[in-house]
């Protein structure tokens, strides 16, 4: 009994220092905050500070997928340390920025590689313990979109008071604090022996459920992900873009947190086809010209299904693949999110004018019918393998 409370106990601290870390890794998705401040100070356009962000985005990915494998080889403690150095550093540099190709080094790419290493970092942790790993998965992921929520509104706050560069300045002290935090809070051990490292490290082809994990991660997100980009224009009418916006997220939050919790319950094949559907679900009015309270409505399920495929494609890559190798094949299955991530909304934006929004849904009724058929070989595989 000693034992097993002692294993619940370190268990938790894992799982806090995981919740901690993914909190202190989002200031990458409250960008926007800064760029009205950046673009006076710089004299730089909004289509240049966007590009930072673009970046920014190409970075994080990056960072996932090596910051995955190296979660199957290396402590956590050592990577959220390494977190901490560059998102610290990045930010400070940021602080200092006197141009843009300053602002594409330290915020794009230092804080991008940085955070997306602490994300990796953190839902490995998450994806590997022993029990209840869905719900595990939920809270990490989902503190991800808090930390977002939190700091967008601290950010703005503080350019208004204290400036650009002072604001800058505070995040990396605020952050750093955090991530020192979840640092010591997060296994100091290595997460393999070295016989099982060795082995995980050994190139391995996909195999089919991955491969159809990849698929419908990307294909699942990419909806919601153009849905960020125009949540105004879908909408119907420009007053209301705020309470677009508010709905994406607070669905997008809540799908993290309950997707978790209930696909320990229900199983990941049942959670991911009503995700599925729920995918479906919320396109059809869009696709159907819907505006108002019935646009916002559709908006909402959208961000939900998008936050509970975030939850979902890594609790069923660990059930998949050996502990060893779960870090490293998730990086490898987070790539098809950075790729929905650069072409959906730039897609969508580009056809928009010709087909209408309406027109963009059609075409992404097609795509959430290919993601659900992915999601039918991943439940067909996985079935004859068991």
């Amino acid at each position: 009994m000693a034992e097993t409370g002692a294993a619940t106990a370190s268990k938790r601290r894992a799982l806090t220092g995981a919740v901690l870390l993914d909190l202190a890794v989002s200031p990458l998705f409250a960008w926007d905050v800064f760029t009205d401040s950046l673009g006076r100070d710089l004299g730089v356009s909004h289509a240049l500070l966007a590009g930072v962000f673009s970046v920014g985005l190409a970075a994080f990915m990056l960072g996932v997928l090596a910051g995955g494998r190296a979660a199957d080889a290396f402590p956590p403690r050592r990577l959220a340390l390494i977190a901490l150095g560059g998102t610290v550093l990045g930010l400070l540099g940021s602080a200092a920025a006197s141009s843009a190709v300053v602002l594409f080094l330290t915020f794009g790419v230092l804080v991008g590689c940085s955070t997306g290493l602490g994300y990796a970092t953190a839902v490995r942790v998450a994806g590997t313990v022993a029990s209840g790993r869905g719900l595990a998965l939920g809270l990490v992921v989902s503190a991800y979109a808090a930390g977002t929520a939190v700091l967008a509104p601290l950010a703005s706050a503080l350019l208004a008071a204290v400036g650009r560069s002072w604001t800058f300045v505070i995040l990396a002290g605020a952050l750093g604090v955090l991530l020192a935090v979840a640092a010591i809070l997060v296994p100091g051990a290595a997460p393999t022996s070295r016989r099982q490292r060795d082995r995980s490290n050994r190139p391995t082809r996909p195999s089919g459920p991955v491969v159809a994990l990849w698929l419908a991660f990307g294909l699942g997100s990419a909806p919601a992900l153009a849905a960020f980009a125009q949540a105004g224009s879908l909408a119907g009418d420009v007053a209301v873009v705020t309470l677009a916006v508010v709905l994406l997220n607070l669905g997008y939050f809540a799908g993290r947190l309950i997707a978790g919790p209930l696909s320990d319950r229900i199983g990941r094949r049942a959670a991911l086809h009503a995700n599925s559907a729920l995918l479906v679900l919320a396109c059809i009015p869009l696709a159907l010209g819907a505006s108002g309270a019935l646009a916002l409505a559709a908006l909402l399920l959208l961000g939900t299904q998008y936050g509970a495929l975030s939850t979902l494609t890594p609790a069923a890559t660990s059930d998949v693949v050996p502990g060893e190798r779960f870090g490293t094949t998730y990086g490898l299955v987070f790539t098809s999110w950075g790729i929905a991530g650069l072409v959906a909304p730039v897609g969508a934006a580009t056809l928009a004018p010709q087909l209408g929004y309406d027109g963009v849904f059609v075409a992404f009724l097609v795509v959430a019918t290919g993601a659900w058929a992915c999601v039918l070989a991943f439940t067909r595989l996985t079935r004859s393998r068991a």
